[in-house]
């Protein structure tokens, strides 16, 4: 296929010897090794005029007749040329490859060194443009190393920039080859061209090897001082780098010393980036430390510095500690001018520095926030969906502080409704709001958008909306009614999710409404048939058994259940149906008591599960030693819950709290939980408060952990702080327990709530005192089997005998600061006698125990008494630090009904505490059972 390789003409001879033969000697030798040459570059496929030197007139003429030659008809008369070439397919020779580079790094090789032949500037920019393109896809392109290394030699910036961008990018894995690049970039460092000398210091102080550090050093203190404000700004980037990856080498320099001295540098710029360099630089010892110079300072130029800057000026003043009150609103003046950015960081970080400083002033506070509540609401409504986010949990934990932050946010109530278009996140967010925003004022309009929301096609949105509905109920009585009705038609919907969701709110309601059941109990039906997740039925299961009287078909919804008890996965439900089925046992027993065998008889022989056969066997047990036990026990009467117990408890809401414009707002978590900082220990920076003036007392108001009394008169009382609406009507507090006589089995007034001035039954006989004992260490349920006495007498005395000093007194200002400061003990509650009670009478009964009123009154319309009474103990168990042991009640009577007391004790150890409850419920013996 190949034509025949060309031969040179026949050479007329001449005689030997002469000087014409001699020149055809040599025509002839040249002639040959053209033709060897020729025919090299025909056997590889190519023609190479380069092999066959510079043309002639001759070789040209040669050339021509070749072309003229018929190609095909030649190629046929030599097939000994194909061993030379691979057919398709065919595995190819070795080292054919060598003629054959074939793959992307080679192109892009051909076109570096093609275009720094050609000195084609726009070539060698397009051919550097494709090496980054392939490295950003994710393409291995670092044996380009040297080429690029060569190709940084230019004075185009935009080349520079490319190369150095893949020098930093491969000079990791190519350390030894980095060298190479060392000499152009101080080169460039000390180039006329600031933009060059910065880009250079960058890509130097970006190389991250160690072997670096002697040549970074100086060229970074030299940049310090560079009379261009850009070339400073990136070396103190610089620096920081330096500190990563040789830390010896920065602070055993002058490089920190030349870093200080940069904070008062005229571009703010510089300032910035030397604030948080020097943040990271001296993190080990807590960060830079700003004297009143530097803060004086930053603030008069606050105006100068980018929003981030201003950002990075406000995090080091969390530092600083302002002297008085005066200086406290100066720094709050300069700042306020800053709330009219639109930038989110900014009003955040301003928000903090005031929430700092009037921390312990929050009547200020309230005050500071009305001011901060118009940017926060703007910033909400953001198109920005992840801005608007992050300052509405922001917004959230301002909220949640307590009723006094609430009330600045309740009158813009309808700024937080859910928009259609919003996103999951936010619309999580806004329902939680709006459930602290509900009041008797607001409820009715909130409960109705949240109804809303109950078919939202996200399911997680839907129950979410449902729980907020609960929670509005339970912080706010007056809502009950509305509230119930609109769970129990949401009990009515055939969607699993909604039912088993409003079941569980149902049965949280009932637990605080009693009376409000039989509006629910019609839904309870077709919820048995619609719910399936277990949490759901357990909720209808624990309705069944505490009101299964009121359902007149309990046992017969309850009897499906037990069949399929076996097929029944979840252990807790089994466990609630086994409570169930013994309940409406003791209710309703001639229904009952084959399906009591049969569950029981399943969940002690039929079922591997430890718990749920542990339950049918004590609950066995209990049946067959005695039946009226067994009741007294299971059926014992419950206390009508006043609030359900919080996700997170207060002592972690304020840890989360002081990291406020951080991530622990978002992630609802302190950050020693999900940063894993590089200091011995996680430090986050509070500003604190300048001091009250002498005389004054620390304001909590209702935020803060305190119950936000107003007690300024010893003889006046208010009841309204504290509270998200007016306090409760007698009839709205949720009707307490009453005891249950033992000698009916059924039980059923009982357990209707009824007869509560009828005098309790006689007890049945009792076992001997040791089985006594050993039943109630076996339940653990001493506490809830209604066995109080007529008259409580304190515990035995075991060491000094308990007293209260009589005489004790203190004033209105000293009880509030104690009541905000000290923790309460768990609530007690006893059920009140139907007898006359004024408030004189009870503060007489007190004094005589040595308990003394600080402020009491009459909750309207005036059937409920609220109290609030102090002690000192005069004797008794030993405080546990020095100083006089005190404590405090707010005591709220309704005669007929129920009595609640809430204890704080001041240094005293848990014996003085509980030996005090007891004196307290014995001065009132003639009230309370």
């Amino acid at each position: 296929p190949f034509p025949r390789p060309w031969a040179p003409p026949p050479v007329p001879r001449e005689p030997p010897g002469s000087e014409a033969a001699a020149g055809a000697a040599r025509k002839a030798a040249r002639g040959s090794r053209l033709w060897a040459q020729a025919s090299r570059s025909v056997a590889f496929g190519r023609w190479s005029r380069a092999a066959a030197g510079r043309p002639s007139a001759g070789r040209k003429a040669v050339t021509e007749d070749i072309s003229k030659r018929p190609i095909r008809k030649e190629r046929a008369k030599r097939p000994v040329a194909r061993r030379n070439m691979s057919k398709p397919g065919a595995p190819r020779p070795p080292g054919s490859t060598y003629f054959e580079k074939k793959g992307e790094v080679h192109e892009l090789r051909q076109l570096l060194r093609g275009a720094a032949a050609d000195r084609d500037q726009q070539k060698k920019r397009d051919a550097i443009k494709k090496v980054i393109a392939y490295m950003t896809l994710g393409i291995d392109v670092s044996p380009l190393f040297s080429e690029m290394v060569m190709a940084s030699a230019t004075t185009d910036l935009v080349q520079k920039k490319m190369v150095y961008l893949y020098l930093v990018n491969y000079a990791e894995s190519n350390s030894e080859l980095a060298i190479l690049a060392v000499n152009t970039l101080q080169k460039d460092c000390r180039d006329d061209d600031p933009m060059i000398r910065g880009l250079a210091l960058r890509s130097l102080c970006s190389l991250s090897l160690l072997n670096m550090v002697e040549y970074l050093q100086p060229a970074v203190q030299r940049a310090l001082e560079d009379v261009n404000g850009y070339v400073r700004k990136t070396a103190v980037i610089g620096v920081v780098k330096v500190f990563h990856i040789s830390p010896s080498a920065v602070l055993d320099s002058d490089l920190l010393t030349t870093l200080k001295r940069l904070i008062h540098d005229s571009d703010a710029h510089v300032v910035a980036n030397a604030i948080a360099s020097l943040e990271e630089v001296l993190v080990d010892e807590g960060g830079f430390m700003p004297t009143k110079e530097i803060i004086t300072n930053m603030l008069n130029r606050l105006h100068q510095f980018s929003e981030w800057g201003q950002c990075a000026v406000l995090r080091m003043l969390a530092k600083y500690r302002v002297e008085n009150e005066g200086e406290m609103f100066d720094v709050m003046n300069i700042l306020d001018g800053l709330l009219k950015q639109s930038s989110s960081a900014v009003v955040l970080s301003v928000t903090k520095v005031f929430i700092d400083l009037t921390s312990n002033r929050i009547s200020l506070q309230v005050e500071v926030l009305r001011r901060l509540k118009g940017p926060l609401l703007t910033l909400i409504a953001s198109p920005t969906p992840e801005l608007a986010y992050t300052v509405l949990v922001h917004v959230h934990a301002l909220i949640a502080r307590g009723p006094m932050h609430v009330e600045v946010f309740v009158a813009d109530f309808k700024q937080f409704f859910c928009r259609y278009n919003d996103p999951s996140y936010i619309k999580s967010v806004k329902i939680d709001i709006l459930t602290l925003l509900g009041d008797y004022n607001t409820a009715e309009a909130i409960v109705g958008e949240l109804s809303e929301y109950v078919t939202d096609v996200d399911a997680e949105i839907s129950r979410r909306a449902i729980r907020a509905i609960g929670k509005i109920a339970v912080r706010v009585p007056s809502t009950a009614e509305l509230i119930v009705s609109s769970l129990t038609s949401l009990l009515e919907l055939d969607i699993d999710y909604v039912s088993t969701e409003a079941a569980i709110c149902m049965k949280d309601l009932v637990r605080k409404y009693p009376d409000q059941f039989q509006r629910a109990s019609g839904a309870v039906e077709r919820c048995m048939r619609i719910v399936s997740e277990p949490e759901g039925k357990c909720a209808i299961l624990w309705i069944l058994g505490e009101y299964g009287l009121l359902i007149e078909d309990a046992p017969y919804l309850l009897e499906p259940m037990i069949e399929g008890f076996l097929e029944e996965q979840s252990g807790a439900v089994r466990l609630e149906m086994l409570t169930a089925t013994v309940k409406l046992f003791f209710c309703r027993p001639p229904e009952m008591q084959g399906m009591l065998g049969r569950a029981l008889e399943k969940a002690i022989e039929g079922t591997t599960h430890p718990d749920v056969r542990d339950r049918a066997l004590l609950y066995y047990r209990l049946l067959e030693h005695s039946p009226e036990e067994a009741r007294r026990i299971i059926c014992a009467p419950k206390e009508v819950v006043e609030e359900f117990q919080e996700e997170m408890d207060q002592e972690q809401k304020d840890r989360i709290f002081d990291e406020f414009n951080t991530l622990s707002i978002v992630h609802k978590q302190p950050a020693s939980k999900f940063v894993v900082s590089k200091a011995a220990t996680f430090i986050m920076t509070k500003m604190q408060p300048p001091p009250l003036p002498e005389g004054e007392q620390e304001d909590y108001g209702d935020g803060g952990g305190g119950s936000g009394l107003n007690l300024g008169m010893s003889n006046g009382l208010a009841l309204s702080a504290g509270n998200p609406e007016p306090a409760p009507l007698l009839d709205e507090v949720a009707a307490p327990y009453a005891p249950v006589s033992s000698s009916d089995l059924l039980g059923g007034d009982d357990l209707l709530g009824e007869g509560f001035g009828s005098a309790p039954a006689a007890p049945v006989a009792a076992a001997p005192a040791v089985q006594q004992s050993s039943a109630g260490d076996l339940l653990g349920m001493d506490d809830l089997l209604g066995e109080a006495p007529v008259a409580p007498s304190a515990p035995v005395v075991t060491g000094q005998p308990f007293a209260l000093a009589f005489g004790a007194s203190m004033d209105g200002g000293s009880f509030e600061a104690r009541w905000s400061q000290l923790p309460a003990q768990p609530q007690q509650q006893r059920q009140a006698r139907q007898a006359a009670a004024t408030t004189a009478v009870v503060e007489e009964a007190c004094r005589q125990k040595g308990i003394y009123v600080i402020a009491s009154g009459a909750i309207p319309p005036g059937q409920a008494l609220k109290f609030f009474f102090y002690a000192r103990q005069g004797s008794g168990p030993p405080p546990p630090m020095p100083g006089e042991t005190w404590f405090l009640v707010e005591l709220v009577l309704a005669p007929g009904s129920y009595a609640t007391a809430t204890v704080k004790a001041e240094n005293a150890q848990l014996e003085a505490v509980e030996r005090f409850q007891a004196t307290l419920w014995e001065a009132l013996w003639q009230y309370v059972c």
